[in-house]
């Protein structure tokens, strides 16, 4: 039993995807209330960000495209998928949420 919220699919020990290269994996994140492991999110994330939209709506329906590609992604939670999607894009991306400076206040 998996009880990282890092789950990555059967593969290679180690690899955190299905051995086949991809950069796949699959990661466990709260939508809706409920633990959803969503396949191939850090390279979902990865290629938002490289991106640059520079708008909120944009990037967040591209989250979403994205990762129904690879996931199943049911018509009523589209909403809550979004919110979690961005969740966890607003963690990894420093341009929304700036670090301060040392030594200011």
């Amino acid at each position: 039993m998996t009880t990282s919220s890092d789950a990555s699919s059967s593969g290679t020990p180690g690899s955190g995807g299905c051995g086949c290269g991809a950069g796949g994996g699959v990661r466990i994140i709260n939508v809706g209330g409920s633990p959803i492991g969503i396949n191939r999110l850090d390279a979902i994330l990865s290629a938002v960000k490289a991106a640059v939209f520079g708008d909120e709506t944009l990037e967040r329906r591209e989250l979403l495209r994205l990762a129904k590609a690879s996931n199943y992604v049911p018509r009523g939670a589209e909403v809550a998928y979004e919110e979690a999607l961005w969740r966890e894009y607003s963690k990894s991306n420093p341009r929304l949420h700036p670090r301060p400076k040392l030594g200011t206040r």
